[in-house]
C-alpha cells in the first residue's frame, strides 16, 4: 500500500479531463443518422471510442455529469446545434473539447463555431474522413494536457517540501551570490533570530543588520572563500534581540559546472549555552585535579602506616565528586529545559497576537474599502452623467470642471485601490494588465493633476517624451501612479525653480526620470525614504502632507512592472528620482494579458446583426471625404448599404429618392447646414420617421434632439458605437404609431403636439377626459400623453377608465401637481410615467414618448430584457437607471427580502445584486434564489464595494455568476450584463 503524499499549499491533484479508461468516451449531440455516420467512420478506421448520444437539452445536461474526452455537435436536431449546446458544454464541461458536424460549408458558421463557440473543428459532412486524425489530435491533446498538470503538481510539491525541510533546521542556514554578497536563501530561524520576516532578509546585505566593523569581517571572509574555494569554519559574538550570544559558523562556496564559486553556502549555529556547560565542565574539572593532587600527596603520606585505609578513602572521595558533577549537570539541565518552556509560551504568545493584529487590519481595510467606495462610486457616477445628459446646458468651464472632478476622484480610487492592495503587491499576486500605453496622454494626465500643487509657486512643469517611448505597452494605470507619486512628491518639496518629468529608451529599458530644484534629501535618509510609512520630515511641523506610502508603492509597482526605481539628491540643490523599465517598448513583450486595443474585426459586428436589419440602407452626410470612407467601413462589413451625400441639398434629394433605412448626418455643412436638413427632414410626412444620428465636433445635444434627432454622437466616434446605434435606431422605427394629446389647456395641447410631431410623431388631440376615452375607443393610440387637471373628468378617473375597458395602452403625465405618494403609486399601478410641468418638460415628455414606443416596438419584436436591480442606495439605483435606459426594462429592490419576492413573482432575465442590504444580505439572498425552481437559473452578478478575493470567492459560493466593484463603469457594466444575457439580447 502506497503512502498518500502530504497535504502540500496549492499542490492539490488538479481534476482531470479525461477518465483513467483504456477506451475513450465521445459524447454525440445530433440526429441519428449523423451520430451513426460518424461512429461508423471511426470504426473504419479501427479507431475505438465508447459513445452515447443525447438528443434533447435535458439529456445532454444529465450526460455532462459524467466525464468524456471528446464531444460532437452535430446539425440534425432543430434547437440542438451547436449554438444551443456550447452553452451548456461550457458551463458544465468546461474543458471538454467539442467539434461541430455540418451538412455543407459555409464560412458565417465557421466563424460562429470556431471563434464564438469555441469549437475545436468544423468538419463538413461530405469530408467526414477528417474527423479520425482530428479526434486523435484532441485525444492526444488530453494525456499531454494531463501530464502537464502532473509534472506540475510534482514541482510544486518537491518545493514546498525543500522550503518546509530549510526552515525546519534548528540552526541558521543561508546563501549568498558571489558579486553582491546579497542574500539568496534564508531559512525561518535565521528569520527569527533576528526577530524579523524572511522576505526581508532576502536581497539583504551583512551592512543592513550587522555592525559596520562585524559585517566587514563577514564580508573579508566571504571574499577569502570565494577564492581559496575551500571550506572555512569560525566562531564569532553577535549582539541579538539586544544579548550577546556565540555562533559557530560554517561556510563553503557552491561551485557551477566549470568550478566557478557562485554562491557562499554558510550554516549558523547558536552555541552559547553549549560554550557555558563547557567552561563550567572546564573549571569543574580544574577543581577535581586539584583536589585529586592534594589528595595524592596526603594518600602518599598515609601510605606506609594506612595502605588499606588511603585506598578506601580514595575511591569514596571520587565518587563523591562525581556524583557533585552529576548533580551540578542535572540542576544545569532542569534550568535549560525551565527556559525552553518559557520560550516557547512567548512565542505562542506573540504568533497569538500577530495573526489578531492581521484579522484586525484585514477587516479594517474592507470597511474602509466599503466607506470610501460608496461615495466615490456617486462622485464618479453622477459626473458621468451629467456630462452625458446635460453636456448641452453646461458651460465650456462646466465641463472642464467636472472631468476635473471626475478624473480625480477615479485618481482617488486608484490611490485606495493601491494602498489597500500593497500587501498584494508585496506578495507578488498582482495581476499585470498589458496594454498599449500613450505617453504623451499620459504626461499630460498627470501634469494636469500635479499642477494643483503647484499654484501660487514659481514652479515651471516640464516634460519631454523621446520618439522612441511614445508608445509603450505595459500597466497603463501602474505606470501612472508611479510617475504621478513621484512629480507629486516633487511638486510638494519644491517652492521655485521647475519639476521636469522626462522619458527615454536606452537599450531595451524605457527610463522615466523626475528631477526636481527642491529642498532635496538628508544623505542619512537616503536609505530609507522607499520604505512604508518612512517621511524624511515626519515631525508634528512639517510644512508638506502625506502618508509616508508614496514612494514604497513606487518601488513595489516598480518591480511588479519589471524594473526599479533610483535617487540622486543634493541638500538644496534637488532630487532626482529614475524608473527603469525593461520589455516594454513597442516590440518587446511584458507577460501576457487580454488584447484591449485590438481593433473591432468586421466579421465580429457582422455576425452580431439581427436578421432583420442586415441589408438596411444608411445614408452618409458629410463633406469631408475621409469621414465618408471611414463610416463606410464600419457600416459596410457589419452588413449595411452605404450612400454618401456632400452637402445638405444633395443629402435631402438622395433621402426622398432612396428612403434610407437611418441617416448619419453632420452638421457643419455646405451649401444647406445640418440643422436646415433635419428641420427639412421632420417636416415632410415621408421622411420624418427616418432615425437621424447626428455627428459633430461640440455638443448641441438638446437642439439636435428638439429637432427630432434620435442619437447625437461626437466626433471622433467610437466604430462599435457608431454601429450599434445605427442597428438600434433602425430596429426601433419601423413604427411611431399615433400620439393621444389630453388636455384642457389650448395652448399646452398645441405646444406639445408640435413638440412631438417636429420628433416625427403623429399626433391627436382631446380637450377633456370624456373626448379623449371616446377618440381612444375608436382608433386606440400608441401612446397618450395626459393632464391630471381637467374639469368633470379628472387625469386619473380617465387613467382608471382606460385600464379598466383593457385599453392598456402606454400613459405619460404631464402635470403641474405635486404628487402624494398615494397618487404616485395609483400611477405607477396604472403604468404611467409623470413629468412635472416645468423648463425641460418637454424634453422629458419626448424622451418617455421614444422610450415608451421603442419598448413598445421592442415587446412586438421580443421584449426588451428586464433587469433587476437590488440596492439599498438610492443614489447607486438612480445611476444604474440612467446607465441602462432604453437598452432594458429596470426593476428594482430596496433590499434582500423584497430582491427575493420580486425575482419569484417577476422572473427578469438578470439579477444586479448587491451583497450589503438590510434585513437580508446579498449572500443570503442569492442562496435562496437558487433554492427556487423558478429563480434557481437566472444571471446574478454580485455589485459591491468590497473588492477583496475572499468576498469574490463568497459570492461565488454562495451562487453568482459574476461580480462588479464599485465605482461602476457603464460600458464595463453593459458588457457583463450582455456577456451573461447573451449577444442576442445586446
Amino acid at each position: 500500500m502506497s503512502t498518500p503524499a502530504p497535504a502540500v499549499p496549492g499542490s492539490e491533484t488538479p481534476r482531470s479531463d479525461t477518465p483513467r479508461g483504456d477506451t475513450p468516451r465521445l459524447l454525440l449531440v445530433g440526429g441519428e443518422r449523423e451520430c451513426t455516420r460518424v461512429l461508423e467512420t471511426l470504426r473504419r478506421a479501427e479507431l475505438k471510442v465508447s459513445a452515447q448520444r443525447v438528443s434533447s437539452r435535458e439529456e445532454l445536461a444529465a450526460a455532462l455529469e459524467k466525464p468524456w474526452e471528446l464531444a460532437v455537435c452535430g446539425a440534425e436536431l432543430p434547437g440542438l446545434g451547436f449554438r444551443e449546446a456550447a452553452p451548456l458544454l461550457r458551463e458544465k464541461a468546461p474543458q471538454l473539447p467539442f467539434l461541430v458536424i455540418s451538412p455543407r460549408w459555409d464560412d458565417a458558421e465557421m466563424s460562429a463555431a470556431m471563434e464564438t463557440a469555441g469549437a475545436s473543428s468544423y468538419i463538413e459532412m461530405d469530408r467526414l474522413a477528417v474527423l479520425v486524425p482530428v479526434v486523435r489530435r484532441e485525444l492526444k491533446r488530453i494525456i499531454e494536457r494531463r501530464q502537464h498538470q502532473e509534472a506540475e503538481t510534482k514541482q510544486e510539491r518537491s518545493r514546498w517540501l525543500l522550503e518546509c525541510i530549510v526552515d525546519s533546521l534548528p540552526f541558521v542556514l543561508f546563501v549568498k551570490d558571489a558579486e553582491e554578497r546579497r542574500l539568496q536563501v534564508a531559512n525561518k530561524t535565521f528569520a527569527d533570530a533576528f526577530g524579523v520576516t524572511k522576505d526581508w532578509l532576502l536581497g539583504k546585505l551583512d551592512h543592513d543588520y550587522f555592525p559596520q566593523e562585524q559585517a566587514d569581517s563577514f564580508v573579508a571572509i566571504d571574499t577569502e572563500i570565494l577564492q581559496t574555494k575551500k571550506l572555512k569554519a569560525f566562531e564569532e559574538v553577535a549582539r541579538t534581540n539586544g544579548v550577546d550570544r556565540i555562533y559557530a559558523t560554517r561556510k563553503l562556496p557552491l561551485l557551477d559546472d566549470k568550478g566557478e564559486a557562485r554562491y557562499v553556502l554558510g550554516i549558523t549555529e547558536d552555541v552559547t549555552e553549549r560554550k557555558a556547560s563547557e567552561e563550567a565542565l572546564r573549571k569543574s574539572k580544574a577543581e577535581l585535579e586539584e583536589s585529586n593532587k592534594r589528595l595524592a600527596e596526603n594518600l602518599e603520606e598515609l601510605k606506609k602506616s594506612r595502605a588499606v585505609s588511603a585506598r578506601t578513602l580514595a575511591s569514596y572521595q571520587q565518587r563523591a565528586l562525581q556524583m557533585e558533577i552529576i548533580r551540578q549537570q542535572n540542576e544545569d539541565l532542569d534550568r535549560l529545559a525551565t527556559e525552553l518552556s518559557i520560550a516557547k509560551r512567548n512565542e505562542e504568545e506573540r504568533a497569538r497576537e500577530a495573526e489578531a493584529a492581521a484579522r484586525l487590519k484585514s477587516e479594517f481595510l474592507a470597511n474602509f474599502s466599503h466607506e470610501i467606495r460608496t461615495p466615490l462610486n456617486g462622485i464618479i457616477g453622477y459626473c458621468d452623467l451629467l456630462m452625458r445628459e446635460e453636456g448641452s446646458r453646461l458651460t465650456p468651464h462646466g465641463r472642464r470642471d467636472l472631468n476635473v472632478v471626475k478624473k480625480n476622484a477615479q485618481t482617488l480610487l486608484a490611490l485606495i485601490n493601491d494602498i489597500l492592495d500593497l500587501s498584494k503587491i508585496e506578495a507578488g499576486r498582482v495581476e499585470v494588465v498589458v496594454e498599449r500605453v500613450d505617453m504623451q496622454e499620459l504626461a499630460e494626465e498627470c501634469t494636469a493633476t500635479v499642477k494643483e500643487y503647484l499654484k501660487g509657486k514659481d514652479v515651471e512643469l516640464r516634460t519631454d517624451i523621446d520618439e522612441r517611448v511614445a508608445y509603450v505597452r505595459t500597466d497603463a494605470l501602474k505606470l501612472r501612479q508611479i510617475l504621478l507619486n513621484l512629480l507629486s512628491n516633487a511638486a510638494k518639496f519644491t517652492e521655485s525653480g521647475e519639476v521636469s518629468l522626462t522619458a527615454r529608451a536606452e537599450g531595451n529599458e524605457a527610463v522615466f526620470i523626475v528631477e526636481d530644484t527642491g529642498i532635496g534629501i538628508p544623505p542619512d535618509q537616503l536609505p530609507f525614504i522607499f520604505e512604508k510609512f518612512r517621511q524624511v520630515d515626519g515631525s508634528t511641523t512639517r510644512k508638506v502632507g502625506g502618508t509616508g506610502l508614496g514612494l514604497a508603492i513606487v518601488r513595489e509597482l516598480s518591480k511588479v512592472l519589471g524594473g526599479g526605481v533610483e535617487v540622486q539628491s543634493i541638500l538644496g540643490r534637488g532630487t532626482t528620482f529614475t524608473v527603469r523599465l525593461s520589455g516594454i517598448l513597442e516590440g518587446e513583450a511584458l507577460g501576457t494579458s487580454r488584447e484591449l486595443d485590438r481593433p473591432v474585426a468586421p466579421q465580429d459586428l457582422g455576425a452580431a446583426l439581427p436578421s432583420m436589419v442586415r441589408g438596411g440602407t444608411v445614408l452618409v452626410v458629410d463633406d469631408d471625404p475621409l469621414v465618408q470612407h471611414l463610416v463606410a467601413g464600419q457600416l459596410g462589413p457589419a452588413g449595411f448599404t452605404v450612400v454618401t451625400a456632400s452637402d445638405g441639398l444633395e443629402a435631402l434629394k438622395k433621402a426622398r429618392d432612396i428612403r434610407p433605412h437611418a441617416i448619419v448626418l453632420d452638421i457643419y455643412l455646405p451649401r444647406l447646414d445640418g440643422w436646415s436638413v433635419l428641420s427639412t427632414l421632420k417636416s415632410e410626412p415621408d421622411l420624418a420617421r427616418i432615425p437621424v444620428i447626428i455627428i459633430s465636433v461640440e455638443e448641441q445635444r438638446a437642439r439636435g434632439f428638439s429637432l427630432g434627432a434620435c442619437e447625437y454622437l461626437i466626433k471622433p466616434i467610437e466604430p462599435e458605437h457608431l454601429v450599434d446605434v445605427v442597428r438600434r435606431n433602425i430596429v426601433g422605427s419601423t413604427s411611431s404609431g399615433e400620439v393621444l394629446v389630453v388636455d384642457d389647456d389650448a395652448s399646452t395641447r398645441e405646444l406639445v403636439s408640435r413638440s412631438l410631431r417636429r420628433a416625427g410623431f403623429s399626433t391627436n388631440e382631446a380637450h377633456n377626459g370624456e373626448d379623449a376615452l371616446l377618440k381612444a375607443r375608436v382608433s386606440p393610440p400608441t401612446l397618450v400623453v395626459l393632464d391630471l387637471m381637467m374639469p368633470n373628468l379628472d387625469g386619473f378617473e380617465v387613467l382608471r377608465r382606460l385600464r379598466a375597458e383593457k385599453l392598456n395602452v402606454p400613459v405619460v403625465v404631464l402635470t403641474g401637481k405635486t404628487l402624494s405618494g398615494e397618487e404616485q403609486t395609483v400611477l405607477r399601478e396604472g403604468f404611467a410615467g409623470f413629468v412635472q410641468k416645468g423648463g425641460h418638460a418637454l424634453e422629458d415628455v419626448i424622451g418617455q414618448a421614444k422610450g415608451l414606443l421603442l419598448k413598445q416596438s421592442a415587446q412586438r419584436a421580443g421584449r426588451l430584457p428586464r433587469i433587476l436591480y437590488i440596492e439599498d442606495n438610492p443614489q447607486n439605483r438612480d445611476i444604474v437607471r440612467r446607465y441602462l435606459g432604453g437598452l432594458f426594462e429596470v426593476l428594482e429592490a430596496e433590499d434582500g427580502e423584497l430582491g427575493v419576492e420580486r425575482a419569484t413573482k417577476e422572473t427578469p432575465d438578470l439579477i444586479l445584486m448587491d451583497l450589503s442590504l438590510p434585513r437580508l444580505d446579498g449572500w443570503e439572498a442569492t442562496r435562496r434564489l437558487r433554492q427556487l425552481p423558478a429563480a434557481a437559473s437566472i444571471p446574478v452578478i454580485a455589485v459591491t464595494a468590497h473588492a477583496g478575493r475572499e468576498y469574490q470567492e463568497k459570492a461565488s459560493a454562495a451562487g453568482c455568476n459574476g461580480y462588479l466593484t464599485k465605482p461602476l463603469d457603464r460600458d464595463q457594466l453593459l458588457e457583463t450584463i450582455r456577456k451573461h444575457l447573451g449577444r442576442s439580447h445586446g
